[in-house]
């Protein structure tokens, strides 16, 4: 290196920092002005149209052919020029219709006939609603002036009395009420709130209805008893106790069953059925029903099961309703005497049952409150009693 080249090397500045560019604090010292001019430049140029860099020469750069070109377009830039301020001339615009002024319409314009027709016809419309809206106003004061005359006339005559002064007053509040609809008091249920007890059930009955009481309790009972027999058959009998267990004797009469020959007794039932022939009976031509006699009949049938539905007992939470158990005297226990009798049953389990066969209530069963563990005793320290030695 030589003087010259010492003394024309660019100096360095003061402020600028020398060292190593391997860490990002160091990076910050650095000049990036031309690197942030030259993708500003690029951003520029795509807003503006696209990189002049990828623009074909044609885009670019213009072929001149010649003077004549440029003579006529600066001839033709020229006079639109002059044109242009011609048209903003003050004198030139007084000279243009006034756009917030309307447009003066001719009578012999078409629209302006248009529009005078249109307004004989509302005028016309409007004397005719006022000539209706007088002669309406006019009846009503007639009316009015009639029922004056008659309010006037009747405050004039005498009082008559044409009904019993001492007679108890009639009240007339009830007319006036407005009655809900029939709907709005729809019983839950077509059951009667009381029923008419058996005949049977009285203090002196006749020996046939103390009798046919006495056959409704027995078939009830046998129906109770068939219920707790299914119960009994579906559970307990299938599962027995050691003493019910089936032994060794019961075994061999299920392992034997049917080892004898039947055979004789399987041909008669055979031949028998056989001669069995169901045949069903043919149907005349009369006998037969019309479509319109076949929907009354089926109308018929719903209405009665719609009836039938309506008159029976709902089912309500997951309890049944339970029939209350017939009251009966025996034949031994009928007496002679009403002091005698003695009492069965109760007035408020009767209303009670009769709202749950209503369906105003849902059938209940008492709650019982089962311990389920025993309950266990001890005593505190402090109610110990105090043993001295």
């Amino acid at each position: 290196m030589t003087a010259a080249d010492v003394n024309t090397a660019p100096k360095l500045s003061k402020n600028r920092k020398l060292g190593k560019k391997k860490k990002k604090k160091s990076w910050r010292a650095s000049n990036v002005e031309d690197v942030e001019e030259f993708l500003e430049d690029e951003r520029r140029q795509i807003r503006t149209g696209g990189l002049v860099a990828e623009k074909a020469d044609e885009n670019l750069f213009l072929i001149d052919t010649g003077l004549k070109a440029a003579s006529q377009g600066i001839e033709t830039r020229s006079r639109q020029s002059r044109r242009d301020k011609l048209k903003q001339l003050r004198c030139y615009a007084l000279l243009q219709p006034d756009p917030n002024s309307k447009p003066v319409r001719t009578p012999d314009s078409q629209n302006f006939q248009r529009g005078l027709r249109k307004k004989r016809i509302i005028d016309r419309v409007r004397e005719r609603s006022k000539s209706q809206v007088r002669v309406a106003a006019m009846k009503q004061s007639q009316k009015y002036e009639e029922t004056r005359k008659v309010a006037q006339a009747q405050k004039r005559q005498l009082p008559v009395v044409d009904s019993d002064l001492w007679a108890d007053d009639k009240d007339d509040r009830e007319s006036n009420v407005n009655k809900p609809h029939k709907r709005y008091h729809r019983k839950p249920s077509a059951l009667k709130a009381t029923v008419i007890p058996h005949p049977g059930a009285s203090v002196n009955p006749s020996f046939e209805d103390h009798q046919d009481l006495l056959y409704q309790a027995l078939v009830k009972e046998e129906e109770r008893l068939k219920k707790e027999r299914k119960i009994y058959n579906s559970l307990e009998a299938k599962f027995p106790n050691k003493r019910d267990a089936p032994d060794e004797s019961t075994y061999l009469m299920e392992m034997s069953a049917g080892l004898v020959d039947d055979s004789s007794d399987d041909d008669e039932d055979g031949s028998d059925g056989d001669m069995l022939v169901s045949i069903n009976p043919p149907v005349r031509r009369e006998d037969r029903k019309t479509r319109k006699q076949r929907r009354v009949h089926k109308e018929e049938e719903e209405n009665s099961k719609n009836r039938a539905k309506e008159a029976e007992i709902k089912k309500r939470e997951n309890m049944l309703y339970e029939e209350p158990d017939l009251e009966l005297k025996l034949s031994t226990e009928l007496v002679a005497s009403l002091r005698e009798v003695k009492p069965e049953g109760h007035v408020f389990n009767d209303i009670y049952k009769s709202l749950q066969r209503r369906n105003i209530i849902e059938p209940r069963i008492r709650q019982r409150y089962k311990r389920k563990y025993k309950p266990k005793k001890f005593e505190k320290k402090s109610h110990k009693a105090v043993t001295i030695l």
